[in-house]
């Protein structure tokens, strides 16, 4: 399957139920506000229920140290890192063969960037990994000074909440607006929604012919 078969075939009819759907809970919302407006209204305000990223990310926020092993246990385990990361490194690069071609339309796309581009990216991160467990193994057993100061420079901290405290506000300027007038906002809500709903409903039914 080509990349615009793709997009044709899976891509939008999905994009397309999705906005039928969305249409017809629009238009049932419409009409709840319309003729059952108390009710409507009582909905809306549950449904507006704010779930604050903070307390998700609490247990991620809390800072975990690991003491440090002795100098006898530091120089097995950076043996144990140098000797690992470097048969890994060798037997990636001497026994992991990757044969990657160019695209050519109409080649299955799934399987050109499963055996290609995937693997590729898997296995030169893969080879990374490795020197990074040498490079962190030699500083372990010759340099264990150094590798203290790049822990330090590692271990910095970085709050989320200060990053998310722009999300954390919540805002709902078209609710008031329903509130005070939630028969006519009801019809054009259903209005508007029968609108997508309808025009989905010719596009599937192009779309099956």
């Amino acid at each position: 399957m080509t990349v615009f078969g793709f997009i044709e075939r899976v891509i939008i009819p999905t994009v397309v139920i999705f906005l039928l759907l969305g249409g017809l809970g629009g238009a049932i919302l419409g009409g709840a506000l319309v003729w059952r407006s108390d009710a409507a209204l009582r909905f809306i305000a549950r449904m507006n229920r704010w779930v604050s990223t903070r307390q998700a990310f609490g247990v991620l926020e809390a800072p975990h140290s690991v003491a440090m092993p002795s100098p006898r246990v530091r120089r097995w385990l950076g043996a144990f890192l140098v000797l690992g990361g470097a048969i890994a490194v060798a037997f990636l690069l001497a026994r992991l063969h990757v044969e990657r071609g160019g695209f050519v339309p109409g080649v299955d796309l799934r399987r050109w960037l499963l055996s290609g581009v995937a693997l590729q990216s898997t296995k030169w991160i893969l080879v990374l990994g490795g020197v990074f467990a040498i490079a962190v193994g030699a500083l372990m057993l010759f340099s264990p000074r150094h590798l203290a100061a790049f822990e330090s420079r590692m271990n910095r901290s970085y709050s989320s909440p200060r990053l998310l405290a722009a999300e954390e506000t919540m805002h709902i300027p078209l609710e008031p607006r329903v509130e005070a007038n939630p028969r006519r906002a009801g019809w054009i809500i259903a209005a508007a929604s029968l609108a997508v709903a309808a025009t989905m409903v010719v596009l599937l039914l192009g779309k099956l012919r």
